[in-house]
């Protein structure tokens, strides 16, 4: 009698996984069609019964306003039930509302603990973000040591502000020992993926020979493009340079200009 009792509960535990795995499913292909109404019918009693992938979405629904009126403290509210149960998202979701005062009343500590928590398991937008909140102090110590590393293991997944940031701290010495060719190294990473102030500040370094060889060509190269995304300074320091330049050197750099294109992050690490 006692095994039977056993093997019902099994056999009742298996269906109501399999009921909640087909309710995700609707859930998810509703969303994925935008019939967000019938996609909040689907997530909502599976995030009440403790499902973390439904908090999560819950969350979102809340935020943007998706088949449910926007409700930022709801959104808060299951984001927290979801952070709680370990999801990235999340928790760096929350921490962006306690930075914002958004649905929650500001607090900086919360705001730092949440995006901590995200980045510990690798979640490269709260690397970032813990990253910046230790630059400046807000709601943990501020310590450029400690900052730096943040946007070390962001920039290492590929993160291109976190790229800029830790290059350009390599070439103050801010939390890192100064060390312009890994400035050069980092600051190139983020231009290669089409950051417009990466690309100005790689080609000041072309221009100046810091942490590279100094080449006119390749300074215009990058200030060119750094200007056609409207960036004031590359578009006055390029003319400047150009004014140096014979016209053979400005139509290579406006050729290599115009035949860069981004490089995706695989590409990026099979030129190394």
């Amino acid at each position: 009698m006692r095994l039977n009792i056993i093997r019902g509960l099994i056999l009742v535990g298996i269906m109501a996984a399999n009921a909640a795995h087909a309710g995700f499913e609707e859930g998810k292909a509703a969303f994925v069609q935008r019939d967000y109404a019938k996609a909040f019918k689907e997530f909502k009693p599976l995030a009440e019964s403790g499902d973390g992938k439904s908090q999560h979405i819950l969350g979102m629904m809340y935020d943007e306003g998706q088949g449910v009126r926007q409700d930022y403290a709801e959104a808060a509210k299951w984001y927290g039930k979801a952070a709680g149960q370990g999801n990235v998202d999340s928790a760096y979701n929350l921490g962006v509302m306690y930075a914002m005062g958004q649905g929650v009343e500001r607090d900086d500590v919360q705001s730092a603990k949440w995006f901590r928590m995200a980045a510990e398991k690798g979640h490269v937008l709260s690397q970032f973000a813990l990253g910046r909140v230790t630059t400046i102090g807000r709601g943990v110590k501020q310590d450029d040591k400690a900052a730096s590393g943040w946007y070390r293991k962001a920039a290492e997944q590929g993160h291109f502000k976190a790229q800029l940031v830790l290059g350009k701290n390599y070439l103050e010495g801010r939390g890192l020992e100064k060390n312009p060719k890994q400035g050069f190294h980092w600051i190139s990473q983020s231009a290669e993926q089409g950051h417009f102030k990466a690309q100005y500040e790689l080609a000041k370094m072309y221009r100046d020979g810091v942490g590279v060889a100094a080449d006119a060509v390749q300074a215009y190269k990058w200030y060119q493009l750094a200007a056609t995304q409207n960036h004031e300074f590359a578009i006055v320091e390029r003319d400047q340079l150009a004014a140096k330049m014979s016209a053979e050197q400005i139509a290579r750099g406006k050729l290599l200009a115009s035949e860069w294109a981004p490089k995706k992050l695989d590409e990026r690490r099979a030129a190394k």
